[in-house]
């Protein structure tokens, strides 16, 4: 028993009636002893009463069998069982300073659902790797001590190798239950409350053994509250109530990492503080890093340690921060793929399965591009160079230039973007045996040369030289003949050289927005594994299109089998006609000018050709013709034709349009997935009512359009409908831009909800002086109006609590142009 107790073991109900039977024995037994001795003491010498003595003597081996028996329990019976565990075990928490008030909010966000709410039983705590979630869960763990609220309360851990039989056995020692093998027979334990904590995939709860439905069901309350670092793994769980843990706030940072780091170091040196909070700045605001960097710089008083851990930060060192999961992520190419729409659609299927694992978020507020935590970023780059053995395997720079000429045979990857560089370091005279397969230099405006010895990488199969300061095609280029993808976007190149022909494996070539006036014939048809060709917007310097005559061109693309992707400008119609007839060529990206044959052109099925277009067409541009009106007509066999891919609208330098006519077709169903409306150079257009009816619109770029005096008129549109019933036309409305609008006095009706807006940048509208807002009508999301101050200041209110509302999000614009990366 002994034994037992030391272990945590307590003595079971048939071993304490043993022992008090053992008590009760001892006791008549020493009556008998009793007995016996003072039958000698009365004669003074044995007792001649034979009665007696028999008596006694019955009575003692009566009471040897009752010993007897006793003492053989031992050999019987379990003497010891495991108690019942308490309702809530309490489990250590770190003291941290992570209580922000926004955490506090997540707290009392859980636990509201977990006493209060009646429906929800699956609660999902999620957020990236290292930001507190693990914490939150212990707090909400302790919270129940002393509670009643439920009969149990289990905090168990999942982890990337959970299954149910792992999570069953930790359940059972949470509970001091019996194993058992068989995972169906061990699923009879029930409890009511469980913690899950760290999950990466799906588990099956009810044949883990947790009774369902969850939630409050015939007065028991059965509730399930999990962490993951992932949105889908929520799904997966069917969680009904997310809560997502963000990282610290820069108070909050700050005072986390001064707890960790000790205001005896930071005030050691005078410099020391202003260095810790650029390490702090650096770590933006994830916990994990905060408190581990905390640690390691304890006690370090000299400011040039502070000094080198922040070179370490920047150069993407951090060995001691958790993996995330980091270690999941591949090479991430899309290497198959039918069309450009279902490459694209992959592609933004895995950015948003890396933002919902926060391994990604927006890098800005709209959403047009993602960006990586440092700290991510600072992982994954260690992980890629071989936990930090290989620190040249990938090269990452920007903004700066690099001066290491062994780069070039050690690197695998190399990026130097926007680094300002004029001219590449040095690269070695002989063909080297680089293993560099990436580079991407883009953004460089500076760079115009490559240097001879360019053609040394001979194993490159990606360049980027997009947005750089080329004039003359870099012939250097056109020996690799391992080059997979070449983008020379936005260069000034005027033309193409025939040795471009020899790179036979490219599979991408973009040239768009280039002064390319001539292709060599032959070139393009030579280059029969390419799956992406971007011509759109290939001006000459004189402001005309390829001289390269088009029926050429048309007949080399017909060669080009594997085409996927096709980006064009084209003029009239006839053009168009040759190009849709092009077999198993699908046009991504079409501009078409010089429409003015007629005074009305129609955009319809018969013009766009066949479902290929159709179904990948993503940018559409109509610019440079005279037409007065653009009608967009139905297919009067099928009304239910649409553009189902296209996401940008254009219309550029149409001068004599006066309206857009719709015939057949309602907008909201032809143009699904349209994002985005650019209007520019329109001078007779008097407004775009029509855009009500765009259900995804998100951004409104009106410009130079000299007779618009409202974008919305507060009435019917050509097909009878009140504009007023619509009342979800603008609920992904995101942004709107308006420059050079002479005569607009108003944008749409002030009754219009706009919940999704965020920015509203207006330049030269100089009668424009009221902003369509009532006071309970402002959107929720606005971040920021953009404008000249003189602008602002001229605005006219008719509830002062507008402008006070707005005064906030008021940003001055000197530049007179946009405050937005597009």
């Amino acid at each position: 028993m002994d034994i037992s107790e030391r272990n945590g073991q307590r003595q079971t109900h048939q071993l304490q009636g043993w022992l008090n039977e053992v008590e009760t024995t001892k006791t008549q037994v020493d009556a008998i002893l009793e007995k016996y001795t003072q039958r000698g003491h009365c004669f003074n010498r044995f007792s001649p009463n034979c009665c007696s003595n028999y008596s006694i003597s019955k009575a003692a081996a009566k009471k040897l069998l009752d010993v007897q028996r006793l003492l053989d329990y031992e050999t019987k019976e379990e003497v010891a069982i495991t108690p019942v565990p308490p309702p809530v075990q309490e489990v250590f928490i770190p003291t941290t300073s992570t209580s922000s008030p926004f955490a506090n909010s997540n707290i009392e966000e859980a636990l509201y659902y977990i006493r209060a709410d009646q429906v929800v039983g699956m609660i999902g705590i999620w957020g990236m790797g290292g930001v507190g979630k693990t914490h939150l869960l212990r707090q909400i763990n302790n919270s129940f001590i002393g509670d009643s609220a439920f009969n149990h309360v289990i905090l168990v851990s999942g982890s990337q190798s959970c299954t149910t039989k792992k999570l069953q056995k930790e359940i059972a020692k949470k509970l001091k239950l019996p194993l058992d093998e068989d995972a169906s027979a061990q699923a009879s334990i029930v409890f009511n409350f469980l913690l899950l904590d760290d999950l990466w995939g799906r588990i099956d709860l009810q044949e883990v053994g947790i009774p369902f439905p969850l939630g409050v069901v015939g007065g028991f309350k059965r509730k399930v509250v999990l962490t993951t670092r992932s949105t889908n793994v929520c799904g997966q769980m069917e969680v009904r109530k997310k809560i997502k843990v963000e990282c610290l706030n820069d108070r909050d940072a700050w005072s986390l990492f001064l707890e960790k780091v000790g205001e005896e170091t930071i005030n050691s040196h005078p410099s020391i503080q202003s260095l810790a909070k650029d390490v702090v700045n650096e770590l933006e605001g994830l916990p994990l890093a905060i408190i581990t960097i905390g640690r390691a710089m304890y006690e370090k008083k000299d400011p040039r340690e502070w000094k080198y851990a922040i070179d370490l930060l920047k150069k993407s060192r951090l060995d001691q921060i958790e993996k995330q999961s980091s270690e999941d992520l591949e090479k991430g190419l899309i290497e198959e793929f039918d069309s450009m729409s279902e490459a694209y659609n992959i592609g933004h299927t895995l950015i948003g399965n890396l933002v919902g694992a926060c391994l990604l978020e927006p890098a800005n507020h709209l959403d047009r591009s993602v960006r990586m935590h440092d700290v991510l970023r600072d992982m994954a780059l260690w992980i890629t160079r071989d936990n930090g053995k290989n620190k040249n395997k990938w090269i990452v720079l920007r903004g700066e230039t690099p001066r290491a000429k062994h780069m070039w045979h050690e690197a695998e990857r190399i990026t130097l973007m926007e680094s300002e560089i004029q001219q590449l370091p040095p690269i070695a005279t002989a063909p080297c045996s680089s293993r560099l397969t990436t580079l991407m230099l883009s953004c460089n405006l500076e760079l115009r040369e490559l240097g001879d010895n360019f053609g040394a990488l001979v194993s490159l199969t990606y360049l980027d030289l997009s947005w750089c300061g080329f004039v003359h095609f870099p012939k250097e280029i056109c020996v690799l003949v391992q080059l997979q993808y070449l983008n020379l976007a936005n260069n000034k190149i005027s033309s193409l050289p025939e040795e471009l022909g020899s790179l036979v494996n490219l599979k991408l070539l973009i040239l768009r927005n280039t002064r390319v006036r001539t292709i060599p014939q032959g070139v393009i048809a030579k280059l029969k594994y390419l799956q992406v060709l971007d011509l759109c917007e290939v001006w000459g310097t004189e402001g005309g299109n390829l001289t390269y005559l088009p029926l050429l061109l048309f007949e080399e693309l017909e060669c080009l089998s594997d085409l996927k992707g096709l980006g064009i400008c084209i003029e009239d119609t006839s053009q168009l006609n040759r190009l849709i007839m092009l077999p198993n060529v699908s046009v991504r990206w079409l501009g078409i000018s010089k429409l003015e044959k007629s005074t009305s052109f129609s955009l319809s099925t018969t013009f766009l050709g066949d479902d290929q277009i159709q179904m990948n067409l993503a940018y559409l541009r109509l610019f440079d013709s005279h037409v007065t009106q653009v009608v967009i007509e139905g297919d009067h066999q099928s009304h239910t034709w649409h553009l189902q891919a296209l996401e940008t609208l254009q219309f550029d330098n149409m001068d004599s349009l006066k309206e857009i006519i719709w015939e057949g077709v309602v907008p909201g169903v032809l143009f699904q997935a349209l994002r985005i409306l650019s209007v520019h150079g329109c001078g007779m257009l008097n407004d775009i009512s029509w855009i009500l009816h765009l259900p995804n619109l998100r951004e409104l770029w009106i410009s130079s359009c000299t007779s618009m005096r409202q974008l919305i008129t507060h009435g019917a549109d050509n097909h009878g409908e009140n504009f007023a019933d619509i009342v979800d036309t603008f609920s992904c409305f995101h942004i709107i831009f308006l420059e050079d609008l002479p005569e607009l006095v108003s944008i749409w009706h002030s009754t219009f909800a706009l919940p999704a807006l965020n920015t509203i940048c207006i330049q030269d509208c100089p009668k424009l002086k009221k902003l369509p807002f009532l006071p309970g009508n402002i959107p929720s999301k606005l971040q920021s109006i953009q404008a000249s101050k003189s602008w602002w200041e001229s605005l006219e209110w008719e509830d002062s609590t507008i402008k006070t509302s707005l005064q906030p999000l008021y940003m001055e614009n000197l530049s007179g142009g946009v405050i937005i990366e597009i």
